[in-house]
């Protein structure tokens, strides 16, 4: 008991250590110095989505039948030897490399992190602390990112690629704590029907047999794509709002501090507003971002990217915590990596599609275009999201 314990705390110190990323405040400028253009950075995004939606659920599948923690080891793994690759790369197709490494790294990772976390609280008779609980752990991370995001700033006025090989360094300190995590007590999948009938099977259950899951990972989706998207305008646009470069580090460090903020106090507010109006308002915030980033690109508008870090915050814990509470565990990590398919599938259209549009016409059309999208796919989920937030409409 004492060491499915430690779990939650080698899970946060992992968190921490992948969020520590001192080369985002800087990556899309190290993008544009070895030649690449808004829109090949949306490819080569896309293409890292893209690889994803290949190995999201076949990786989720696989924690799901040989283990949580042999899949989160080779996760960091390959987190390591992605930005390895990062660290020479000299153009379009060794980023692009790079990008595939560290997608299939993260797709071993996302949702078994949050398996692994709830199968542990499980556990320990703890599972009401599982908003809480996820809350912190991305609270932990942007915490991390937000400090990184200052020592990248800095680290960047040695060199452009400097942040890039401490990056490799501090992540590769993540390895020694995915050996420690320790396999909880749970259901394990059988694997009589063989892997892809297997993955059928439950991907069959989560979206074509429980109305209020397959919604929910819709939904959900559409949330982190319309967040993602935006995280590669947000360079750019700081740019053309006028802020100096060197405040960059110090401006990613508040949107990353806001989102830990907002994840650490998810199940506060999800407590006070209950689950429609919070469910509801994600979707009004994100859009309400889009439109005023559309509107003008000055310094005093800058505080308006908070709206998609305040999303970003909320949908994690909550989506995950209501997903775990409807998933039994020995296909938990499976349907939770359909969700994060769904924002990874999405994006491979509109990360492209907005990218294109910024450089041929301009980032406010981009921008808005990406809201008026986001607005019309976010509000048809929201209707059947809302319908089936009964109980007796959950399971078809």
């Amino acid at each position: 008991m004492r060491s499915v314990q430690h779990n939650i705390r080698y899970l946060s110190i992992i968190q921490v250590l992948r969020y520590c990323m001192v080369m985002m405040p800087i990556i899309t400028l190290f993008f544009t110095t070895v030649g690449l253009t808004m829109y090949d950075i949306m490819v080569t995004q896309a293409v890292f989505s893209a690889v994803i939606f290949l190995f999201e659920i076949p990786s989720g599948y696989f924690s799901d039948v040989l283990g949580r923690r042999t899949t989160m080891i080779i996760g960091v793994l390959l987190g390591v030897a992605g930005f390895g690759v990062y660290c020479v790369a000299t153009g379009f197709w060794s980023i692009l490399l790079a990008e595939c490494v560290l997608g299939i790294g993260a797709s071993f990772i996302s949702g078994t992190d949050s398996a692994l976390m709830f199968d542990s609280l499980a556990e320990l008779g703890q599972t009401e602390r599982s908003i809480e609980q996820e809350g912190k752990q991305i609270s932990f991370g942007n915490f991390s990112e937000a400090v990184a995001g200052i020592v990248g700033g800095l680290l960047a006025i040695i060199s452009i690629r400097t942040p890039l090989y401490i990056q490799t360094g501090i992540l590769a300190m993540a390895i020694p704590f995915a050996f420690l995590l320790v396999e909880p007590k749970r259901h394990t999948y059988s694997n009589e029907l063989g892997t892809f009938k297997g993955i059928w099977e439950i991907s069959k259950w989560a979206v074509l047999s429980h109305l209020r899951l397959r919604w929910l990972i819709l939904y959900s989706g559409i949330l982190g794509a319309a967040t993602l998207t935006m995280v590669w305008f947000i360079q750019p646009y700081m740019v053309r709002c006028g802020l100096p470069v060197g405040y960059f580090g110090f401006a990613w460090a508040a949107l990353n501090l806001s989102v830990g903020f907002f994840s650490f106090n998810a199940h506060n507010l999800e407590r006070k507003f209950g689950e429609r109006v919070v469910v509801a308002g994600l979707l009004i915030v994100v859009v309400l971002g889009y439109i005023l980033t559309s509107m003008h690109e000055a310094l005093w508008m800058i505080p308006a990217l908070l709206c998609f870090y305040f999303v970003r915050g909320m949908n994690n814990p909550i989506f995950t915590t209501y997903i775990n509470q409807m998933v039994p565990s020995d296909r938990r990590a499976t349907v939770l990596s359909a969700r994060q398919l769904v924002t990874r599938t999405i994006f491979i259209v509109t990360g492209p599609i907005s990218g294109w549009v910024s450089d041929h016409y301009s980032m406010s059309t981009a921008l808005l275009s990406c809201g008026l999208v986001f607005l019309l796919t976010g509000g048809i989920m929201l209707i059947y999201v809302e319908r089936d937030l009964t109980p007796e409409a959950e399971v078809a």
